[in-house]
């Protein structure tokens, strides 16, 4: 089995999804009858909850944004961080798949951590390949 490396980029489908569900929060949270001083409250938190979101996983531009996954050839998986930090470890079997995104688990000596990979951070190739090495999909014929 042979290395491979992926180079996660921004996603439009997920920032696309992000803006909706943020709108939608928002307007549900106005509609509720609760006092207005919560209202700004939960408005406030909704809004620098999503723009964590946004910098880390939609546009990957916050310091400790997953920018690239690799498979070495003896089967052990790392990741970079945009600061320069790289974590090897081992993926475990509750990696998670849908026709939308991949959510990948890895451990650590230290540390446990999930990467969202959604399916457009990279030319469907890359995913398909993806997809394979880590068992979650059947080969094309």
């Amino acid at each position: 089995m042979g290395a491979v490396e992926f180079v996660l980029g921004p996603s439009r489908f997920f920032i696309g999804g992000l803006l909706l569900m943020t709108l939608g929060s928002a307007c549900l949270l106005f509609w509720m009858p609760i006092p207005f001083f919560f209202k700004i409250v939960g408005l406030t938190l909704l809004i620098l909850y999503s723009r964590l979101i946004w910098n880390l996983h939609a546009r990957r531009i916050d310091k400790a944004s997953v920018i690239r996954i690799w498979q070495d050839s003896k089967g052990h998986w790392g990741y970079q961080t945009r600061e320069g930090r790289v974590a090897l470890g081992e993926l475990k079997g509750d990696s998670f798949k849908n026709p939308w995104f991949i959510i990948l688990r890895f451990r650590f000596k230290t540390h446990h951590r999930s990467v969202f990979v959604p399916r457009d951070a990279f030319s469907s190739e890359e995913y398909r390949v993806l997809c394979m090495r880590l068992n979650l999909c059947t080969p094309a014929r």
